[in-house]
Protein backbone atom coordinates (compact mmCIF):
# COMPACT_ATOMS: atom_id res chain seq x y z
CA UNK A 1 0.00 0.00 0.00
CA UNK A 2 1.37 3.27 -1.36
CA UNK A 3 -0.51 7.00 -0.32
CA UNK A 4 0.24 10.12 -1.06
CA UNK A 5 -0.95 12.58 1.85
CA UNK A 6 -1.00 16.38 0.15
CA UNK A 7 -1.29 18.83 2.56
CA UNK A 8 0.06 22.42 2.82
CA UNK A 9 -1.69 25.05 4.03
CA UNK A 10 -1.75 26.42 7.13
CA UNK A 11 0.98 24.31 9.71
CA UNK A 12 -1.25 23.69 12.37
CA UNK A 13 -3.29 21.94 9.96
CA UNK A 14 -0.42 20.01 8.48
CA UNK A 15 0.71 19.04 12.54
CA UNK A 16 -3.38 17.94 12.51
CA UNK A 17 -2.97 15.73 9.89
CA UNK A 18 0.02 13.50 11.05
CA UNK A 19 -3.30 12.17 13.30
CA UNK A 20 -3.54 10.09 10.34
CA UNK A 21 -0.28 8.29 9.96
CA UNK A 22 -0.72 5.71 13.25
CA UNK A 23 -3.64 4.39 10.96
CA UNK A 24 -2.67 4.15 7.52
CA UNK A 25 -0.70 0.48 6.21
CA UNK A 26 1.92 0.58 4.42
CA UNK A 27 4.46 3.65 2.84
CA UNK A 28 3.14 6.99 2.92
CA UNK A 29 4.89 10.55 1.32
CA UNK A 30 3.39 13.57 1.95
CA UNK A 31 3.35 16.59 -0.71
CA UNK A 32 3.60 19.50 1.21
CA UNK A 33 5.67 22.95 1.66
CA UNK A 34 9.52 23.93 2.94
CA UNK A 35 8.24 25.44 5.63
CA UNK A 36 6.54 22.72 7.30
CA UNK A 37 9.58 20.70 7.19
CA UNK A 38 10.47 20.48 10.78
CA UNK A 39 6.97 18.88 11.44
CA UNK A 40 6.74 15.94 9.31
CA UNK A 41 9.74 13.53 10.90
CA UNK A 42 7.77 10.52 11.79
CA UNK A 43 9.27 7.62 11.33
CA UNK A 44 5.94 6.28 9.48
CA UNK A 45 6.68 9.32 6.66
CA UNK A 46 8.28 7.13 3.83
CA UNK A 47 9.79 10.00 1.83
CA UNK A 48 8.12 13.89 2.31
CA UNK A 49 8.17 16.01 -1.25
CA UNK A 50 8.84 20.07 -1.76
CA UNK A 51 5.69 21.62 -4.48
CA UNK A 52 8.42 23.99 -4.41
CA UNK A 53 10.97 21.55 -6.04
CA UNK A 54 10.00 20.83 -9.59
CA UNK A 55 12.44 18.42 -9.26
CA UNK A 56 10.12 16.95 -6.51
CA UNK A 57 7.16 16.76 -8.40
CA UNK A 58 8.90 14.88 -11.25
CA UNK A 59 9.33 12.30 -9.25
CA UNK A 60 6.05 12.11 -7.59
CA UNK A 61 4.76 12.43 -11.93
CA UNK A 62 6.95 8.56 -12.05
CA UNK A 63 4.90 7.20 -8.92
CA UNK A 64 2.00 4.63 -9.13
CA UNK A 65 -0.02 5.19 -5.42
CA UNK A 66 -2.99 3.44 -4.39
CA UNK A 67 -4.36 6.39 -2.64
CA UNK A 68 -4.07 9.83 -2.22
CA UNK A 69 -5.46 11.76 -0.01
CA UNK A 70 -5.72 15.31 -1.16
CA UNK A 71 -6.31 17.45 1.55
CA UNK A 72 -5.76 20.99 0.17
CA UNK A 73 -7.85 23.54 -1.45
CA UNK A 74 -5.17 25.62 -4.27
CA UNK A 75 -5.80 25.59 -7.29
CA UNK A 76 -2.31 25.12 -7.91
CA UNK A 77 -1.88 22.56 -5.86
CA UNK A 78 -4.68 20.72 -7.96
CA UNK A 79 -3.18 21.16 -10.60
CA UNK A 80 -0.53 19.03 -9.66
CA UNK A 81 -2.55 16.25 -8.56
CA UNK A 82 -3.90 15.77 -11.82
CA UNK A 83 -0.80 14.22 -13.11
CA UNK A 84 -0.51 11.94 -10.43
CA UNK A 85 -1.47 8.55 -11.16
CA UNK A 86 -3.49 6.74 -8.49
CA UNK A 87 -5.79 3.78 -7.92
CA UNK A 88 -7.81 5.88 -5.54
CA UNK A 89 -8.28 9.91 -4.70
CA UNK A 90 -10.29 10.95 -2.08
CA UNK A 91 -10.28 15.03 -1.28
CA UNK A 92 -10.06 17.85 -3.58
CA UNK A 93 -9.65 17.91 -7.00
CA UNK A 94 -9.80 19.68 -10.51
CA UNK A 95 -13.28 18.19 -13.00
CA UNK A 96 -12.91 17.95 -16.33
CA UNK A 97 -13.58 21.74 -16.55
CA UNK A 98 -10.86 22.77 -14.34
CA UNK A 99 -13.16 23.27 -11.39
CA UNK A 100 -12.42 22.88 -7.96
CA UNK A 101 -14.63 20.00 -6.69
CA UNK A 102 -14.25 16.96 -4.27
CA UNK A 103 -14.90 13.42 -3.85
CA UNK A 104 -18.56 12.11 -1.83
CA UNK A 105 -15.89 10.98 0.99
CA UNK A 106 -15.14 14.33 1.33
CA UNK A 107 -18.13 16.39 1.59
CA UNK A 108 -18.04 16.36 5.38
CA UNK A 109 -15.31 17.89 4.98
CA UNK A 110 -15.81 20.55 2.08
CA UNK A 111 -19.31 20.93 2.66
CA UNK A 112 -18.23 23.66 4.90
CA UNK A 113 -14.89 25.42 3.41
CA UNK A 114 -14.21 28.32 1.10
CA UNK A 115 -15.03 25.43 -1.92
CA UNK A 116 -18.44 24.05 -0.65
CA UNK A 117 -20.87 23.49 -3.40
CA UNK A 118 -23.48 24.71 -0.89
CA UNK A 119 -22.11 28.46 -1.36
CA UNK A 120 -20.30 30.51 1.59
CA UNK A 121 -23.47 31.18 3.64
CA UNK A 122 -24.28 27.68 3.94
CA UNK A 123 -20.94 26.45 3.95
CA UNK A 124 -20.07 28.66 7.15
CA UNK A 125 -23.22 28.08 8.87
CA UNK A 126 -22.41 24.51 8.87
CA UNK A 127 -18.88 24.84 9.89
CA UNK A 128 -20.11 26.97 12.91
CA UNK A 129 -22.60 24.15 13.72
CA UNK A 130 -20.15 21.35 13.14
CA UNK A 131 -19.71 19.15 16.41
CA UNK A 132 -17.24 17.06 14.95
CA UNK A 133 -13.49 17.67 15.35
CA UNK A 134 -11.54 17.76 11.93
CA UNK A 135 -9.39 14.12 13.29
CA UNK A 136 -12.73 12.72 13.45
CA UNK A 137 -13.61 13.77 10.42
CA UNK A 138 -10.38 13.03 8.42
CA UNK A 139 -10.89 9.47 9.97
CA UNK A 140 -14.14 9.23 8.78
CA UNK A 141 -12.62 10.21 5.19
CA UNK A 142 -11.18 6.80 5.53
CA UNK A 143 -13.98 4.65 6.23
CA UNK A 144 -12.18 4.89 9.72
CA UNK A 145 -13.10 5.84 13.51
CA UNK A 146 -11.13 8.09 15.31
CA UNK A 147 -10.10 7.11 18.62
CA UNK A 148 -8.40 9.90 20.42
CA UNK A 149 -4.91 8.47 17.91
CA UNK A 150 -2.19 11.03 18.85
CA UNK A 151 -0.62 13.57 16.36
CA UNK A 152 3.20 12.45 15.47
CA UNK A 153 6.14 15.17 15.20
CA UNK A 154 8.07 12.13 16.16
CA UNK A 155 9.33 14.48 18.92
CA UNK A 156 10.00 12.75 22.61
CA UNK A 157 8.21 15.23 25.07
CA UNK A 158 10.09 16.58 28.09
CA UNK A 159 8.72 16.19 31.41
CA UNK A 160 8.63 19.65 32.10
CA UNK A 161 7.34 21.06 35.51
CA UNK A 162 6.41 24.52 36.47
CA UNK A 163 6.83 26.61 33.52
CA UNK A 164 4.15 28.40 32.02
CA UNK A 165 5.00 29.51 28.00
CA UNK A 166 2.37 31.86 26.74
CA UNK A 167 2.74 31.85 22.76
CA UNK A 168 0.88 35.45 21.96
CA UNK A 169 1.69 35.27 18.11
CA UNK A 170 -1.10 35.59 15.57
CA UNK A 171 0.21 35.34 12.21
CA UNK A 172 -1.99 34.73 8.93
CA UNK A 173 -4.48 36.34 8.10
CA UNK A 174 -6.81 35.87 10.90
CA UNK A 175 -5.88 38.94 13.16
CA UNK A 176 -8.59 38.43 15.98
CA UNK A 177 -6.83 35.06 16.90
CA UNK A 178 -4.34 37.33 18.76
CA UNK A 179 -5.30 38.08 22.55
CA UNK A 180 -5.16 41.43 24.75
CA UNK A 181 -4.60 39.79 27.94
CA UNK A 182 -0.84 38.19 27.72
CA UNK A 183 1.23 40.53 29.46
CA UNK A 184 -1.54 41.39 32.16
CA UNK A 185 -1.53 37.11 32.67
CA UNK A 186 1.89 36.96 32.96
CA UNK A 187 2.43 39.92 35.28
CA UNK A 188 -0.06 37.96 37.71
CA UNK A 189 1.69 34.78 37.35
CA UNK A 190 4.77 35.89 38.13
CA UNK A 191 3.47 37.68 41.10
CA UNK A 192 2.54 34.78 42.29
CA UNK A 193 5.85 32.93 42.05
CA UNK A 194 5.18 31.12 38.51
CA UNK A 195 7.66 30.97 36.13
CA UNK A 196 6.47 32.40 32.80
CA UNK A 197 8.20 32.69 29.45
CA UNK A 198 6.72 34.51 26.35
CA UNK A 199 7.25 32.28 23.43
CA UNK A 200 7.91 33.63 19.85
CA UNK A 201 9.14 32.67 16.79
CA UNK A 202 12.52 31.81 16.24
CA UNK A 203 14.77 31.71 13.39
CA UNK A 204 13.95 28.15 13.00
CA UNK A 205 10.10 26.14 13.77
CA UNK A 206 12.27 23.35 15.37
CA UNK A 207 13.56 26.20 18.10
CA UNK A 208 9.98 26.71 18.25
CA UNK A 209 8.56 23.05 19.41
CA UNK A 210 11.58 23.23 21.59
CA UNK A 211 10.94 26.22 23.65
CA UNK A 212 7.01 24.65 23.81
CA UNK A 213 8.75 21.56 24.58
CA UNK A 214 10.70 23.03 27.80
CA UNK A 215 6.95 24.38 28.88
CA UNK A 216 5.09 22.18 31.56
CA UNK A 217 1.47 24.64 30.48
CA UNK A 218 1.01 26.21 27.25
CA UNK A 219 -1.39 29.40 26.88
CA UNK A 220 -2.52 30.32 23.43
CA UNK A 221 -5.29 30.72 20.81
CA UNK A 222 -5.78 28.75 18.05
CA UNK A 223 -2.26 28.41 16.24
CA UNK A 224 0.69 26.73 15.10
CA UNK A 225 1.76 26.65 18.74
CA UNK A 226 -1.40 25.23 19.98
CA UNK A 227 -1.06 21.81 17.93
CA UNK A 228 2.58 21.01 18.79
CA UNK A 229 1.71 21.80 22.41
CA UNK A 230 -0.75 18.96 22.17
CA UNK A 231 1.34 16.70 20.28
CA UNK A 232 3.84 16.92 22.77
CA UNK A 233 1.29 16.23 25.44
CA UNK A 234 1.33 19.14 27.00
CA UNK A 235 -1.32 20.89 29.42
CA UNK A 236 -3.06 23.82 27.13
CA UNK A 237 -4.94 26.66 28.04
CA UNK A 238 -6.42 27.66 24.43
CA UNK A 239 -8.34 30.56 23.66
CA UNK A 240 -10.84 30.72 20.98
CA UNK A 241 -11.68 34.16 19.50
CA UNK A 242 -13.33 33.54 16.39
CA UNK A 243 -12.62 29.99 15.26
CA UNK A 244 -14.53 26.77 15.64
CA UNK A 245 -13.72 25.31 19.66
CA UNK A 246 -15.58 22.05 18.48
CA UNK A 247 -12.92 20.89 16.16
CA UNK A 248 -10.30 20.81 17.93
CA UNK A 249 -9.96 17.47 20.26
CA UNK A 250 -8.79 18.23 23.40
CA UNK A 251 -6.93 14.60 24.41
CA UNK A 252 -8.09 15.19 28.20
CA UNK A 253 -5.35 17.62 28.63
CA UNK A 254 -6.93 21.05 27.19
CA UNK A 255 -9.15 23.88 28.70
CA UNK A 256 -11.00 25.67 25.61
CA UNK A 257 -11.65 29.74 26.74
CA UNK A 258 -14.16 30.08 23.99
CA UNK A 259 -15.18 33.58 23.38
CA UNK A 260 -18.95 34.70 24.27
CA UNK A 261 -18.89 36.13 20.56
CA UNK A 262 -16.56 34.08 18.82
CA UNK A 263 -20.11 33.95 15.96
CA UNK A 264 -19.91 37.04 15.53
CA UNK A 265 -15.89 37.33 14.40
CA UNK A 266 -16.03 33.85 12.84
CA UNK A 267 -12.83 33.64 10.04
CA UNK A 268 -13.00 37.67 9.99
CA UNK A 269 -9.96 39.03 8.27
CA UNK A 270 -10.86 42.31 9.54
CA UNK A 271 -8.97 42.99 12.98
CA UNK A 272 -11.65 43.79 15.87
CA UNK A 273 -10.67 45.15 19.73
CA UNK A 274 -13.83 43.74 20.60
CA UNK A 275 -12.76 40.27 19.90
CA UNK A 276 -9.13 40.17 21.24
CA UNK A 277 -10.75 41.73 24.53
CA UNK A 278 -14.03 39.39 24.50
CA UNK A 279 -12.06 36.99 27.14
CA UNK A 280 -11.20 37.93 30.52
CA UNK A 281 -7.74 37.71 31.96
CA UNK A 282 -9.42 37.13 35.16
CA UNK A 283 -11.07 33.44 33.48
CA UNK A 284 -7.94 32.48 31.92
CA UNK A 285 -5.61 33.18 35.25
CA UNK A 286 -8.14 30.99 36.89
CA UNK A 287 -8.14 28.28 33.88
CA UNK A 288 -4.27 28.41 34.39
CA UNK A 289 -4.28 28.08 38.56
CA UNK A 290 -6.77 25.48 38.35
CA UNK A 291 -4.69 22.98 35.95
CA UNK A 292 -1.66 23.37 37.73
CA UNK A 293 -3.21 21.74 40.92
Amino acid sequence: MKTLIIKLGALGDVVRTTVLLRELPGKIYWLTKKNAADLLHSTKITQHFFIENSSDIRKLGKMQFDLILSLDEERATLKILNGLKTKRRIGAFLDTKNKVDYTPEANILYRMSKISKLGKKKADLLKKQNGKTISEILFNMLGKKFGAQEYDLNTMPKAAKGTIGLINISTGIWPNKYWYGYEKLRDLLKEDGYEVNFLGMRNTLKEHIDDINNCAIIVCGDTLGMHIALALKKKVIALFNCTPPNEIYDYGRMVKIISPIWKKHFFSKTFSEEAIRAIPVSKVLQAVKQTLI
